[in-house]
């Protein structure tokens, strides 16, 4: 078993991005093109994913509960548990830039135990490559080659923003306004990548920041977020807590100054919005 990981969840977590990631490498239902909500789709790979990897978690832990993004609830919220041991599955984050062929998209996996993130899986779509986490054991890259350990760093400058990403009621506004005060203060190299792959990116070194709102079960960033918080990243919420799965807002950087210029405007921008 390599030294990146020592668990049979994550070794299951990884089999299943084996069962999913041939089935988004090689476009399987990308023809199949829905409307799911406003300015949001899903294809038949989506699907196809989620049920791949779905068959192989229930295979290996029959008893954990299971939470996948095209699984939804009256209230357009993935359905499943919120407590206990269970999975939470984002079968193809960036569904639209895999729609339209940017190649920037990912397969997102966490195990939640406790309330806690324990483990954190992602794929990269386009590249085959898999990154996996189990807290207080690092973050690493698997390769042919063997485990390579994934280590922040803030070099690259650049910051990453989703405006579209969503969040709670009162913060829907979060994202366009939050990359207003960023761009307008005109001090960083900002992208909108629109997929949480960034989260991989950053803990490799490749992204300084990202800032995400989030609302309902946290599909779309757990597995990305655990990555980045066993790389060295320092993640917490707009408050500056160290970051769970309630949080609104989420603030992650590969070091402390950027860390704290971010979380000011994000404090500003959520005080403003709750006002």
């Amino acid at each position: 078993m390599p030294a990146a990981y020592v668990r049979s969840e994550t070794a299951a977590a990884v089999a299943a991005l084996g069962a999913a990631l041939p089935i988004v490498l090689a476009r399987q239902g990308a023809d199949d093109v829905r409307p799911k909500a406003p300015r949001d789709i899903v294809t038949g790979t989506d699907l196809a994913s989620q049920a791949a990897i779905e068959h192989v978690l229930r295979e290996r832990f029959p008893d954990y509960g299971f939470v996948g993004e095209e699984g939804q609830d009256a209230s357009g919220n993935p359905a499943g548990p919120a407590s206990g041991r269970y999975w939470l599955v984002d079968p193809l984050c960036g569904t639209a830039n895999f729609a339209a062929r940017l190649p920037l998209f990912a397969v997102n996996i966490a195990l939640v135990e406790a309330g806690r993130v324990t483990i954190g899986a992602v794929g990269d779509g386009t590249t085959g490559d898999v990154y996996v986490a189990e807290r207080g054991f690092g973050a690493w890259r698997l390769s042919a080659d063997g485990p390579e350990r994934l280590r922040a760093s803030g070099a690259s400058g650049l910051v990453s923003l989703d405006p579209n990403l969503g969040g709670p009621d009162d913060l829907r506004p979060f994202g366009q306004a939050f990359a207003m005060r960023v761009l307008a203060a005109g001090q960083w190299d900002v992208r909108m990548f629109a997929t949480t792959l960034t989260l991989a990116y950053l803990a490799g070194g490749k992204v300084a920041a990202a800032v995400y709102a989030a609302s309902g079960p946290r599909v779309h960033l757990a597995a990305g977020l655990l990555l980045a918080h066993e790389s060295g990243a320092m993640v917490t919420s707009e408050r500056g807590t160290d970051w769970t799965l309630d949080d609104d807002v989420y603030v992650v950087a590969a070091g402390q100054d950027l860390q704290r210029e971010l979380l000011a405007i994000a404090r500003s921008v959520v005080a403003e919005l709750r006002s």
